[in-house]
């Protein structure tokens, strides 16, 4: 169900680029419209932390410390502005910057690690899902103490799924803004939890309101299944039970419950990494 999502986006890019048909396989297609849709950049600049265990990368104006044992470097790409006027899927988008985590300790997951930075005004105005995404992050931002629930988090514009379940919710400062970070998987339909789909999702403004950043990074749990394949996937002995296709509201509350209950260290990568490398995001 996941590549229908990507089928339209693909098949959106190509339209807005105006891309002619051309012979060759899929991949080659993609690969050239992709290709036009980001400028060539200097690499980011890496460098060792001299304040933090771990690697500095700093490229657009934007600066993070990657801690140690969460990759060794990041690919930088400045992405064109997309416009898309129609479609079934909200991917209209500013110029922004996209930094792409290399070595990062899970690979081949759903989601590969990445950062994204756009201009909030800009993005805000020329997509109205991203303007409601942003106004439920100001809506968190505004009021701290309220309780953080799964209704009131902002979701992902470009994805076209719901989000299954939301855990371990929290608001944690970077350098010069604030934001939110919970764990969470997409989907559409009743998906079980499982460890291909899982990852944390951060969504930030900074203080000046200007730029808007959204985070995900793949996570892994101990007891969940490594996808979604279940039951030729087997849970392991402590996971919770999954109930064939159709989970019930019990089975998400207590994935959410366990999720939460577990120490943050014994993810991998651990929540405490994930927490540090947000909190050093500065946008200069």
């Amino acid at each position: 169900m996941k590549k229908i999502f990507i089928a339209a986006t693909i098949c959106l890019l190509l339209a807005a680029c105006g891309a002619p048909a051309q012979p060759g396989s899929v991949e080659t297609i993609v690969a050239s419209t992709l290709s036009a849709l980001t400028a060539a950049v200097p690499p980011a600049t890496v460098t060792p932390s001299t304040q933090n265990s771990g690697i500095t990368i700093s490229a657009n104006s934007i600066q993070f410390v990657i801690p140690a044992g969460l990759g060794d470097s990041a690919n930088v790409e400045s992405v064109a502005e997309l416009l898309v006027t129609d479609g079934p899927v909200a991917v209209s988008a500013p110029a922004h910057s996209k930094f792409t985590l290399t070595g990062y300790p899970l690979q081949g997951k759903f989601f590969e690690a990445y950062i994204l930075v756009y201009p909030a005004p800009e993005y805000e105005s020329i997509n109205e899902a991203a303007s409601r995404n942003i106004q439920a992050l100001r809506n968190i931002l505004i009021n701290p103490s309220a309780p953080l629930t799964r209704d009131a988090l902002p979701g992902i514009t470009e994805l076209n799924a719901g989000m299954v379940f939301a855990s371990n919710m929290q608001t944690i400062p970077f350098q010069n803004g604030n934001g939110v970070r919970f764990l969470t998987q997409y989907a559409q339909y009743t998906a079980p939890a499982n460890n291909n789909d899982l990852f944390y999702q951060f969504q930030g403004l900074t203080g000046d309101g200007k730029y808007y950043i959204l985070a995900i990074l793949p996570v892994n749990a101990p007891f969940l299944a490594a996808d979604s394949n279940i039951p030729q996937t087997s849970l392991p002995a402590d996971g919770i039970p999954f109930n064939g296709e159709s989970p019930d509201k019990a089975y998400y509350e207590a994935i959410v419950n366990r999720l939460g209950q577990t120490a943050p260290d014994v993810f991998t990568p651990s929540l405490g990494s994930l927490d540090a490398l947000i909190q050093s995001i500065v946008i200069k």
